[in-house]
């Protein structure tokens, strides 16, 4: 593309709106609000005319979800269409909104999985570790940590998905996204249970009698399967919000539950 009306500034405008692309989620359009929000200021600069900005106002006004650490591409690749087709070039309306239809899934797919799924678990746990042995600036690592790899992969991916809007397709497939999405699901799976087992402390005080032995069950627990009870309570808990409940709903009964057995002496 020679001719170019959109600037570095521009971009990094688009790039610091993107991060609110959540902020007015609606269950009709989900992220649909927050997309338009970040695209005004460039829809304003590329359409001096009345009719010609109303009419890209209402194509960004469908449907839109995805990750918010993974929509800079698509917010990117949608500013250089709109450049296209503001300069006179044939960039129909239908190919821009299928862009944002064919890359809001598998974009979230790789947030969900690498970063939410990963990212946040593996930092969490980490800094839950310094934290319990006196770091005090453990939190604050955790929030820089996370944050600085939000906005970096935000901002670039605006700026990639710029650029090479027209290669960017290609550019996913030879990356391999499949496969590492699913390496990355895999490890993200290993550290929450690795999590669940370490941070989970559920145990249980009864004793039952062998003989004249008395044996304490949680000592049998352990060395027949160790960290039973913490598995028991994780599925159950997944096996609640598979079902439709409320993760609201799921922490009171987490708590009346434990109450209850931890008075009558079972937990």
């Amino acid at each position: 593309m020679g001719e170019k009306i959109l600037t570095k500034k521009d971009l990094t405008r688009l790039f610091v709106r993107s991060n609110a692309v959540q902020s007015a989620f609606n269950f009709e359009r989900q992220q649909a609000l927050g997309f338009e929000w970040g695209m005004i200021p460039l829809i304003n600069k590329l359409y001096p005319n009345r009719d010609d900005r109303i009419a890209a106002y209402k194509r960004h006004l469908g449907y839109f979800n995805s990750h918010p650490w993974t929509c800079g591409p698509i917010y990117g690749m949608v500013a250089s269409m709109e450049e296209r087709k503001a300069l006179g070039e044939d960039v129909p309306e239908e190919n821009i909104t299928a862009v944002k239809s064919a890359l809001m899934g598998p974009l979230a797919g790789i947030g969900d999985s690498l970063f939410w799924g990963t990212l946040r678990p593996i930092a969490a746990g980490i800094c839950a570790s310094l934290a319990l042995s006196g770091n005090g600036i453990a939190p604050l690592i955790f929030v820089l940590l996370v944050n600085a790899i939000h906005f970096g992969v935000q901002y670039w991916g605006v700026m990639a998905g710029y650029n090479f809007a027209d290669q960017f397709m290609e550019k996913m497939q030879s990356f391999q996204i499949k496969a590492w999405m699913e390496a990355a699901t895999i490890l993200g799976l290993i550290v929450v249970g690795g999590l669940a087992a370490t941070w989970l402390n559920v145990t249980t005080p009864l004793t039952y009698t062998t003989g004249e032995a008395s044996v304490a069950l949680q000592a049998t627990l352990d060395n027949i399967f160790p960290k039973l009870l913490p598995l028991i309570c994780t599925l159950g808990v997944y096996g609640v919000l598979r079902k439709g409940k409320s993760t609201m709903w799921a922490m009171c009964a987490i708590i009346i539950i434990g109450f209850v057995l931890g008075f009558i002496g079972v937990l």
